[in-house]
């Protein structure tokens, strides 16, 4: 399989607040992420794929036996979706609803990351390698080390935050890959974007009733995926995904398409596996460059090589 499918849920139901029903419409059940976990662990256990659950920082006690159900299974890593979901980076969308989201102000970011690192351990034993920032942005982070600089400080190896295209809005184009933060001074902290639409968006715009429309836009994804050997960080919700379908009948389906095509991973998974694949090559390197000269310091390639000249042994 070429292809590598992440798939990440954001937990991220606050009642009354996320998401904001005005915009989608209509009330959702206040038990929303109760729902979603308890169904996400039954169909992942049938289909036998993995995901990563990105939590709200706040709602981590409170769904505690969810979460540790969906440890039990060996399937989920579990990363967060800072504490209280307010945007990291102010969203200017050009799009139908011209949205306009403030971030937060610089000192309430530190917050909003630390205490989802915090809670998961103290309550679930798990180290947090990961966040998903809400609302996603154009270029992700690049633009904010200062952000960066806190989530590496608090141990965390990846980002999800790129998920929107030059217009603030979706979708994201499939030449955007995942890559490391090297330029900003993080190279050990990796962008895993979330390409093509994000499942709200999508579904607002199509009609949260039509799953079947949605369920083929996820399969041509797929199979573009597939063709082209890309990653793909796709991004659904708890409150979406449960939204006219509470058994998860429909990502079901997709799981199960998607597992006969694509290599599934969780998040940090994929993050070790590209780590790995970075040390290797540097190590290939390495070994080209000493093996170049022989034990009496001359080099062994051919003469006249590109190498030969570079070392002065014509």
């Amino acid at each position: 399989m070429n292809g590598t499918l992440l798939i990440g849920y954001d937990v991220e139901r606050i009642p009354g607040r996320v998401p904001g029903e005005k915009w989608v419409g209509q009330p959702l059940p206040h038990n929303t992420a109760e729902m979603f976990l308890e169904a996400v662990v039954r169909i992942h256990r049938e289909v036998g794929v993995p995901a990563t659950l990105f939590v709200v920082g706040c709602n981590i006690e409170r769904l505690r036996p969810q979460l540790e159900a969906c440890l039990a299974s060996g399937l989920f890593e579990i990363a967060q979706h800072t504490h209280e979901h307010f945007p990291l980076k102010t969203v200017v969308e050009e799009s139908p609803d011209n949205v306009y989201l403030p971030g937060l102000p610089f000192d309430r970011i530190e917050e909003q990351l630390a205490r989802p690192v915090e809670l998961l351990q103290r309550h679930l034993g798990v180290r947090c390698r990961g966040v998903t920032a809400p609302y996603s942005y154009y270029r992700g982070l690049a633009d904010r080390p200062d952000i960066l600089e806190i989530i590496a400080r608090h141990g965390m190896s990846y980002v999800r935050s790129y998920g929107r295209n030059c217009h603030d809005y979706f979708p994201l184009d499939w030449d955007v890959q995942p890559f490391w933060y090297a330029r900003q001074g993080f190279s050990d902290l990796l962008e895993t974007p979330m390409q093509g639409w994000i499942d709200a968006q999508w579904r607002r715009e199509h009609g949260w009733q039509n799953w079947a429309a949605y369920h083929e836009y996820l399969k041509e994804q797929v199979e573009r995926v597939a063709a082209a050997g890309l990653c793909w960080s796709h991004c659904q919700h708890d409150w979406t995904s449960t939204l006219y379908d509470e058994q998860l009948t429909w990502t079901r389906k997709f799981l199960e398409h998607a597992a006969e095509r694509l290599r599934v991973m969780t998040h940090f998974d994929f993050y070790q596996r590209l780590r790995h694949q970075r040390k290797e090559t540097a190590a290939r390197v390495a070994g080209v460059r000493l093996t170049d000269f022989n034990f009496r310091g001359e080099s062994s390639l051919p003469k006249g090589s590109p190498r030969d000249r570079e070392n002065g042994n014509l």
